[in-house]
């Protein structure tokens, strides 16, 4: 029998507030006049008070021991009768009496036999989708209020949703079963009797669910995927049945031994190994589509974390860079060995210079030597001792820059400090997939697992077909558009995304592995927003 608990039938609480109490319960003064004329002693009064009070807040007559002591004695107080004065019929017929003076004061309308014929027409109605006796009863409960008729007693409720439901349960095995193919019926029953490498019956490998993202249990999930295809087109068979009813009947098997199934009538047995063959094949699609996004999020997880491991780099490079390059700055600087090799040089040349003002490359030996006194020897060797000085004065930058690595080693850093501003960890992506790729081609080219926009918008399924058409290609770059001459649209993808792809040089081509990226991290993401669904999930 199902709990009245479970179900919205009408019934006392085990607490009533106070307030409560006087919200519902409090007769009025026209309604104690109406008791009092129509009864003759205080037993009856306060029975016929407590059966409008009861019926007017559940719309059911409750038998009155069953009404709460609380709410008799609040009764009772309100109307002012003796102390110890009881609810009680002395007799059937004045109860049955009193019953229907409150049904014509409420306007409610006695039809046992319409009330039953409406219960049975709404739970048999309700039965082929839903299958809680609790859910059945509360919803013929409100087509009972509704056409504003008495409540039958919870009992009838019970009886006839017990009764109706396993009628169109019945039904619908018998559905299931005569959709299923002899060759199938074979099959499904060789489940509850051969056994599976652990020693189980391969109708426990029905039962289990997807593991870990890893590769090795992608690969396992998409061998289980094909076995369970291979037993029989489920869509065929659960054809018609509301899929609340599907997941009850797997429940129910999934729940059950096989060795308890066994015992069950064939009729049954092989509708509910069916269901739960229907939604094994349909979580293994589930799985399958989780782990692929588990699996690039993991990806995008690990490219993030290298370009955060390229930055912490970034940040020592930039930091011996400016180390560096204030030490080159304290050797060029006033003060330093290049400016006092300079100003020294300066001095050893003055003279000389001063000397040879205005000469030109056309001038004569014979004019230097008159400009210099015949002292042509000690002015040459003056000015190599400050070439020399100069020399020396340069030697101590470049034996600075030697110290750091030498100027080569400078340069790259100063790349790599250039080429990872932003956070652009899209390009460190393709990396990461690395052997998972073709993997995840499989995935999205698997005949048994389809994929489907949910909305109008295919963008991101017709860049996955561009993918795939080019998965053979090894280049650095694919064409940019489709079969039909039209450029493919990655305008769902972020600006990044479409740098990335994108090469200002190659117009009208992708960077292939960055495209590739692209889409399977786009393709998780739909799939975990709902924009792309997988045809059978």
């Amino acid at each position: 029998m199902t709990s009245i608990e479970r179900t919205a039938y009408p019934r006392f609480k085990r607490l009533i507030t106070a307030h409560e109490l006087h919200l519902f319960f409090s007769p009025t003064r026209d309604e104690l006049q109406w008791a009092t004329d129509a009864t003759d002693c205080d037993e009856y009064l306060l029975a016929l008070l407590l059966m409008l009070k009861s019926y007017r807040r559940m719309g059911c007559f409750p038998a009155l021991e069953d009404v709460p002591a609380m709410v008799v004695d609040f009764v009772r107080r309100s109307v002012e009768l003796p102390e110890g004065t009881l609810p009680v019929y002395r007799a059937e017929r004045t109860a049955k009496h009193h019953r229907g003076l409150v049904r014509k004061r409420v306007g409610v309308t006695y039809d046992q036999a319409k009330a039953r014929g409406i219960v049975e027409q709404s739970i048999r109605k309700e039965a082929a989708a839903k299958n809680r006796p609790a859910d059945l009863i509360s919803i013929a409960l409100e087509k009972v209020v509704e056409a504003g008729l008495e409540l039958p007693g919870f009992s009838t409720f019970d009886k006839m949703a017990s009764k109706i439901r396993t009628e169109v349960n019945a039904s619908i095995c018998t559905g299931i079963h005569d959709r299923v193919s002899a060759a199938q019926r074979a099959g499904l029953m060789r489940l509850l009797e051969e056994r599976d490498s652990d020693g189980t019956t391969l109708f426990n490998r029905l039962k289990k669910s997807a593991k870990g993202p890893t590769w090795s249990h992608f690969k396992n999930l998409t061998k289980r995927l094909e076995w369970l295809d291979g037993l029989g087109d489920t869509d065929v068979w659960v054809d018609g049945v509301a899929a609340g009813k599907i997941t009850d009947f797997a429940g129910e098997a999934d729940a059950t031994d096989a060795s308890e199934l066994r015992d069950f009538v064939p009729v049954k047995r092989i509708a509910l190994v069916a269901a739960l063959t229907h939604k094994a094949r349909m979580r293994a699609r589930d799985d399958l589509a989780t782990m692929f996004c588990k699996r690039v999020a993991t990806k995008i997880k690990k490219a993030k974390a290298e370009l955060e491991e390229i930055r912490l780099v970034e940040r020592e490079i930039v930091e011996a860079l400016i180390g560096n390059y204030r030490t080159v700055l304290k050797h060029i600087d006033e003060g330093g060995p290049a400016q006092e090799a300079l100003t020294k040089a300066a001095a050893m040349t003055a003279e000389t210079r001063q000397a040879l003002e205005g000469l030109d490359e056309e001038a004569s030996v014979d004019e230097v030597a008159k400009r210099l006194e015949g002292r042509v020897s000690p002015a040459v060797i003056a000015l190599v001792k400050a070439q020399m000085v100069q020399a020396g004065g340069l030697g101590a930058v470049t034996r600075a820059v030697e110290g750091f690595g030498g100027f080569a080693k400078q340069y790259e850093q100063i790349e790599k400090v250039s080429a990872h501003h932003g956070n652009f960890w899209e390009v460190l992506l393709y990396g990461q997939i690395g052997r998972d790729r073709a993997v995840m081609f499989d995935l999205a080219g698997a005949e048994n697992l389809k994929f489907t926009a949910t909305s109008e918008d295919s963008r991101v399924l017709d860049a996955l077909a561009h993918a795939q058409r080019h998965q053979a290609a090894r280049g650095e770059y694919i064409t940019a558009f489709n079969e039909e001459g039209k450029e493919v649209d990655i305008s769902f993808a972020t600006q990044n995304w479409r740098k990335a792809v994108m090469d200002k040089t190659r117009t009208g081509q992708f960077v292939r592995k960055h495209f590739e990226a692209m889409v399977f991290t786009a393709l998780a993401e739909e799939l975990r927003t709902g924009d792309v669904a997988v045809v059978g999930s």
